[in-house]
């Protein structure tokens, strides 16, 4: 009896150690997961979740209560990229379940808790038993949506900054020729001026002495000459051409202001009190040439109180808003000769400033509503956009600025964004 108490306390304590040395092991894989650099799950023989890190839960904004003992695939790649089911026997998981095969993917689309999406680079292998039997599989993957959103920030700040010297150089450039160009304009017309009044003394002249024949040759002389300068042409068209210049060089002069207001390239590295009607202004002055053939600009700024941001950034959101209507109304019109309408407000509501782009454009379909801020999601042609612009434009508004950029839209009738400024 003794012996057989003996053996089983000997069992018992076997089991204890057993135990204790699974939890360990539990525990180091537990730690080996979260230490491991990429996204790392693991799913058994159906595709069910057994484990994930906190990268992978991180990356699909899920809790480990979201995602454990549910289906892989149905709750993160269920969906391609264009919006189609994504089969599960068409996944890599599943054909490394089948067959033991391992896989490669890069670039293939994961899914949020959120229903956005971002751009993967992943590796799957099966997992085999004690007797070479495959029980499941593993996951591991990298968000590269990241990586590229922070490649195309740098490439786009460079970008920026390089736009925003070559303006402060164009604007300095331009600037001191239309200065003595506008100088000597005014002084030509004013000069001109004097010379009419100068012919007109002349012409009183000219009648108080005719009949006087010794006056009469050089009459005749006067008259002759005023018919080979046509004076009476002159005296009709000059002064207009003089306008038309003089409103020419302050329409480059205004450029000019606007290149200067926009190239706020030290203005990008503090925030600093603006006056956010004057870089709506100065935006639309520089992006005149994207919306002109295609659409009316309306405007209809408010009184706002100075906020602080950093100025590039802002015009810079402001100008891709004004470009994607332009490209929408663009789309909408076709061949037609008739032109859109994009209206630029600004208004004071509550502790926001708010700034609205609002088009008569094509609209957003409901089905791709929830991705337009995905990053490097477009639905324009090739040449037109890269997908970058609002995804920027968010990052710049909600996360540099801790304000909201929202739409509303329906189709065939246009779209409006919605800027929210927080007024410190």
């Amino acid at each position: 009896m003794s012996e057989d108490v003996n053996d089983a306390q000997i069992v018992e304590r076997r089991i204890e150690r057993l135990h204790e040395a699974l939890t360990q092991v539990l525990f180091q894989n537990k730690m080996m997961l979260n230490w491991v650099n990429g996204a790392v799950i693991t799913v058994d023989r159906e595709g069910n979740v057994l484990t994930a890190n906190e990268t992978a839960l991180h990356a699909l904004n899920l809790s480990a209560d979201d995602f454990i003992g549910r289906h892989c695939h149905t709750t993160m790649h269920h969906t391609t990229d264009d919006g189609g089911e994504y089969p599960w026997e068409f996944c890599p998981v599943f054909a490394a379940i089948e067959d033991g095969s391992s896989h490669h993917v890069d670039g293939d689309v994961f899914w949020k808790k959120d229903k956005s999406s971002f751009s993967a680079d992943y590796i799957v292998s099966p997992i085999r038993d004690e007797n070479n039997e495959i029980s499941g599989a593993t996951l591991i993957f990298r968000n590269l949506t990241e990586q590229r959103i922070q490649e195309a920030k740098r490439i786009h700040g460079m970008k920026l900054e390089s736009i925003g010297e070559l303006s402060a150089g164009i604007a300095h450039e331009i600037n001191t020729p239309i200065q003595f160009i506008g100088s000597n304009v005014s002084f030509l017309k004013e000069a001109f001026d004097d010379l009419l009044e100068l012919a007109n003394r002349y012409g009183k002249l000219r009648d108080s002495v005719k009949g006087r024949q010794a006056f009469d040759d050089l009459l005749a002389q006067i008259a002759e000459q005023e018919e080979i300068v046509d004076l009476e042409y002159l005296q009709d068209e000059a002064p207009k051409a003089f306008e038309q210049t003089i409103h020419g060089v302050d329409r480059v002069t205004s450029l000019v202001l606007g290149l200067k207001g926009f190239a706020h390239v030290q203005d990008n590295e503090h925030k600093s009190s603006a006056n956010l009607n004057e870089i709506i202004q100065n935006t639309l002055i520089v992006c005149t040439n994207a919306y002109k053939y295609v659409a009316e600009l309306e405007t209809e700024l408010g009184e706002l109180p100075l906020v602080k941001v950093f100025h590039g950034d802002i015009g810079q959101v402001i100008l891709n808003l004004v470009v994607n209507a332009a490209h929408a109304i663009e789309d909408k019109k076709g061949t037609s000769s008739e032109m859109g309408r994009i209206t630029v407000r600004s208004f004071q509501e509550g502790d926001q400033a708010v700034i609205t782009v609002s088009d008569t454009g094509c609209g957003i379909p409901p089905g791709i509503r929830e991705r337009i801020f995905d990053p490097f999601y477009t639905t324009k042609a090739v040449g037109r956009g890269s997908g970058q612009g609002l995804t920027i434009s968010r990052t710049i508004i909600n996360d540099k600025h801790g304000g909201d950029l929202s739409f509303e839209s329906t189709v065939g009738q246009g779209s409006t964004f919605t800027i929210r400024l927080p007024i410190l």
